[in-house]
């Protein structure tokens, strides 16, 4: 895989193509929290590092931990607004890889 370039990263340049696909709902801790515009599975979002950083294992230990701890905090909101049965996690990087 091929790292990006944060002036090429689509969090870190804030591009059209970000707007077209997604609303930033709030910024969190060390993170950004968008949903996606497209909804068949409601309450569908993101949640992506306040920095250009390629993968999780290259972060402090409370750099992870604050991070999760935002992960965690959209999580519950989650549970409130929708109550799913299941909430799924990814974390592919396959075609950007900025943290999220």
């Amino acid at each position: 895989m091929k790292l990006s370039d944060p002036k090429d990263c689509l969090y870190c340049t804030n591009n059209q193509t970000l707007d077209d696909l997604m609303i930033e709902i709030a910024p969190l801790s060390v993170s950004r929290l968008f949903l996606f515009k497209e909804q068949t599975y409601y309450g569908r979002c993101l949640v992506a590092y306040k920095e250009h950083v390629h993968d999780l294992n290259m972060l402090s230990d409370d750099e992870r931990n604050a991070f999760m701890a935002d992960v965690v905090k959209v999580t519950r909101a989650m549970q409130k607004v929708f109550n799913p049965q299941k909430i799924n996690y990814g974390a592919y990087s396959d075609k950007l890889s900025h943290l999220h």
